[in-house]
């Protein structure tokens, strides 16, 4: 009789996660992801903030070219601030009006158009500072004398040809002069607005008729009007309160 012998195999016990612990890890996992989650939202309007910026920054050049597309004469009465510049003795000294001229550019940005010229209340402490009062409401200008009542300035039409926004939305449309539909932005487009002022008299770069040049403060805003669907076309925008836009500020000179 033969004997067999059995060879038996050792048994090992596998290895492994309980399901606690895959629970636990997975939950782990769960507050991770979510936690990195929460800063897309932030990280997305970062970058957005930062490229509006870019943005700003590069419309320097576009405003140059604008204003001097404009005209000296344009710009300087639409900017003007200050009296007396046409008296013999004396120095020019701040008015009670500051005049400032608007210009817009799109969100994606690539040039900046004249849209219009505001005036608004200014007053001079006791120390020299001036302050714009911005409690009250700017108004429109579309004509303008000059102060010595011998220049008429129409600051929305030149030899009747439109040079703001506001003389192509009067002009432009009924004529459908291609030339100068190219140079219409719609409002809700309008997403920044660049505001181009005269230096107070106290400045050294204020302005005066002898001047071969016009030093002015640039202030662009955003944004300055957004899409708002719940307005019907044409008014399909809406205009920011200017506390709610960012600004970014330099100085500009163009010459006659």
């Amino acid at each position: 009789m033969i004997n067999r012998k059995i060879i038996g195999c050792k048994s090992s016990k596998s290895s492994g996660f309980s399901l606690v612990e895959v629970i636990i890890a997975l939950a782990v996992f769960g507050i991770l992801v979510g936690g990195i989650l929460s800063f897309l939202p932030w990280g997305v309007d970062g970058v957005s903030k930062i490229k509006d910026r870019s943005t700003a920054m590069s419309l320097i050049d576009a405003t140059l070219i604008e204003l001097e597309r404009i005209g000296f004469p344009v710009v300087e009465a639409g900017t003007d601030r200050l009296v007396g510049k046409y008296e013999f003795s004396g120095t020019p000294i701040d008015g009670q009006t500051i005049n400032q001229v608007i210009l817009v550019a799109k969100k994606t940005g690539g040039g900046a158009f004249f849209e219009q010229v505001i005036q608004s209340e200014q007053s001079v402490s006791e120390d020299g500072s001036v302050k714009i009062n911005k409690d009250r409401d700017a108004t429109l200008l579309t004509n303008y004398t000059t102060e010595n009542d011998e220049g008429f300035i129409n600051f929305d039409m030149s030899n009747d040809y439109p040079i703001s926004l506001r003389g192509l939305s009067e002009i432009a449309f009924s004529n459908q002069d291609d030339q100068a539909m190219n140079r219409w932005v719609d409002e809700k487009e309008r997403f920044f607005r660049i505001v181009c002022s005269q230096y107070p008299a106290s400045s050294r770069h204020a302005h005066h008729i002898s001047n071969g040049y016009l030093a002015l403060e640039i202030e662009v805003q955003w944004p300055y009007k957004i899409f708002d669907p719940s307005n019907a076309y044409p008014n399909d925008f809406r205009e920011t309160e200017e506390k709610f836009r960012s600004k970014f500020t330099f100085p500009l000179a163009i010459s006659r």
